[in-house]
């Protein structure tokens, strides 16, 4: 019987020991490494160094509580924390919320956020890598390189109340919402002075909807006297 007993508490340590093996240390101190930040934006895709660029702002936050705004400097290093499951990082350009001021007389630029949950364990180094995307959209035109039989042209593009001109090449950058969608027309006139109309709206069908992080590419079609719209 004292064996039977003996056996019976060697087992039930040795299975507490494993489960400690296999369950993360939620105490004590460990450290934050940040291996990258990537700035993803379909127009100009590059991808930034460890080394923070100075135009991005990183917050440290652990829960709803901000901890600290975190300098390239620091951001060069691991960071030491107390063990917790609900730290985030929320990094975002320094122009982010400046959409809401825009005007029809701005082309507006890209704004980048994203928050990044991510847990420390105790003794333990947490990699956390950021991908950073473009949160409001664009719309670029494209005119054919010869125009010959067109004397002047003007395109503007809508999305709620904000309404741009552009010329060739030129891109104008919108707010994004689940329900945006955006219109465009332009208007030609030829050599003999004779006007044309050309206009369509696109985002407003569910198979043609906007996205977040996106340039629309609104292309004049010589051929058929055509405006078309694709996204890249």
């Amino acid at each position: 019987m004292k064996r039977n007993l003996l056996y019976y508490f060697i087992g039930t340590f040795l299975l507490a020991s494993c489960q400690q093996e296999e369950t993360p240390s939620t105490s004590g101190e460990g450290y934050l490494s940040l291996t990258g930040i990537e700035i993803q934006n379909q127009a100009v895709t590059e991808v930034k160094s460890r080394a923070v660029d100075e135009s991005l702002v990183v917050e440290l936050y652990k829960g709803e509580e901000l901890k600290s705004t975190l300098t390239a400097e620091e951001l060069e290093n691991t960071i030491k924390l107390e063990a917790a499951t609900d730290y985030s990082l929320k990094v975002y350009s320094e122009n982010y919320g400046s959409d809401a001021e825009w005007t029809n007389d701005e082309k507006g630029e890209p704004i980048y956020y994203k928050e990044q949950p991510f847990e420390v364990k105790g003794g333990e180094i947490t990699p956390v890598k950021v991908q950073v995307p473009m949160v409001n959209f664009a719309v670029k035109l494209s005119m054919p390189a010869s125009l010959d039989w067109i004397s002047d042209y003007t395109f503007t593009v809508a999305s709620g109340e904000r309404k741009v001109t552009l010329q060739d090449d030129e891109i104008a950058y919108f707010p994004y919402s689940e329900s945006a969608s955006f219109s465009y027309t332009l208007q030609l006139t030829n050599t003999d002075n004779e006007e044309f109309t050309l206009s369509g709206e696109y985002g407003a069908d569910e198979n043609k909807s906007l996205a977040f992080n996106t340039c629309y590419v609104v292309t004049y079609q010589m051929a058929t006297q055509s405006l078309s719209v694709a996204n890249r």
